[in-house]
């Protein structure tokens, strides 16, 4: 059988590396690049915590060493019909397809009216970029944080508001730090649970970050953010997610729907009409709202053991996407879990100076491992095919 992965992240090389374990299927990658980044850890970035290299493998030689090709190209057409890749390098033929080439932050962001004003706290571009500026602040400074409308992913931005706090306190500079939170309920707003977000703006507030509930960037100025309700705020440094969707080459595959996200079935993530395809990570949709590095891996889990399932008879868990935030703010941390299956809930809100290490550590063991890691933390549940 003939398996053809498009991206090497978070949920292209789990996939890869649980197909071979688990088959001696011929295998293929397609990559813009062998040089991929674990870009969770960008934000100690801002403070010199991390170098540049800490964050990056080879994924050319980890793929190699599990006899799995590795091509680096650009992927030029998604032609589902005939089961076709066309890439700039030529073209590539499939049984399996599976999708992990990410939420298209380039794209979206770049649909931002007055995006050339900010930042995007997501590629390493963006947060050196960020991170020159916050160097060069001064007495009066304005840093505003935030997210478009109907971005699922909040957990970089409230970093990012934490450090720049932390950065002002350390360099003894008076100035103000907004953050933006889509919910009205403010810092991890969208958990069914009103005390972890009522917990969270406590922590935010008492260090010294104005929280703006509600709010949501439409669009940005040279000294200014607007909001889709219209109102503004004057900012000299913005910094900005964000709305998140399949790329536009999947878009034009026409294996989107009004979401603009890959219609998959939950949990296989498989497609809706096409059988062999998989869509997988921050392209598809998923079974929470959230967009993280530890769902895009759960993601990939649950479609290959769909795949082992129907073509080996073999039997493994599924696991529960669930939201798992380790969050890094200068010289404090905090966590937050909510996972849950039919029968446990898991929840853990906290903060402390020993999440700084556990979140450089668990990047250091992603990057060692090449994304190649046995255990997510996420609860698993039995699915029954039907």
């Amino acid at each position: 059988m003939k398996i053809l992965i498009l991206g090497a992240g978070y949920a292209g090389l789990t996939a890869a590396y649980k197909l071979r374990k688990f088959t001696d299927f011929d295998i293929s990658i397609i990559s813009k690049s062998r040089i991929v980044k674990e870009n969770t850890i960008f934000p100690a970035l801002l403070t010199d915590d991390v170098k540049i290299e800490d964050t990056e493998f080879d994924a050319y030689k980890e793929a190699s060493k599990r006899k799995i090709n590795f091509v680096e190209a650009d992927i030029n057409g998604i032609f589902p019909e005939s089961n076709e890749i066309k890439t700039s390098v030529g073209k590539f033929d499939y049984d399996i397809l599976f999708i992990a080439l990410g939420g298209a932050y380039e794209e979206n962001f770049s649909k931002i009216p007055g995006h050339e004003f900010a930042f995007m706290h997501h590629t390493l571009e963006g947060f050196l970029g960020l991170k020159n500026a916050l160097d060069k602040m001064e007495d009066g400074v304005r840093v505003f944080v935030g997210n478009s409308q109907n971005s699922p992913i909040e957990g970089p931005s409230y970093q990012v508001a934490l450090i720049a706090e932390y950065l002002m306190r350390k360099k003894g500079i008076k100035g103000e730090v907004y953050l933006s939170t889509q919910s009205p309920k403010g810092v991890f707003g969208p958990i069914p649970e009103t005390w972890i977000s009522e917990a969270a703006n406590k922590y935010f507030e008492k260090r010294g970050i104005k929280i703006l509930k509600g709010k949501s960037v439409k669009e940005i100025r040279k000294d200014k953010v607007i909001f889709s309700d219209n109102t503004e705020i004057y900012a000299d440094i913005k910094s900005v997610l964000p709305t998140l969707s399949a790329p536009d080459i999947v878009k034009s595959a026409n294996l989107t729907d009004s979401s603009n996200f890959i219609n998959v079935s939950i949990p296989t993530f498989k497609h809706i009409n096409f059988k062999n395809i998989f869509g997988l990570g921050d392209s598809a949709k998923s079974m929470v709202p959230s967009k993280t590095a530890r769902g895009a891996m759960i993601s990939a889990e649950n479609a290959v053991s769909t795949l082992l399932h129907e073509v080996k008879g073999i039997d493994l868990p599924y696991y529960s996407q669930g939201i798992l935030c380790m969050m890094i703010g200068g010289d404090d941390g905090g966590i937050l879990r909510f996972d849950k299956n039919n029968n446990t809930t898991k929840i853990i809100l906290d903060f402390g100076k020993i999440y700084l290490n556990a979140k450089k550590l668990y990047s250091r063991f992603l990057v060692n491992r090449a994304f190649d890691v046995p255990y997510h933390a996420a609860l698993s549940f039995n699915y029954s095919f039907k």
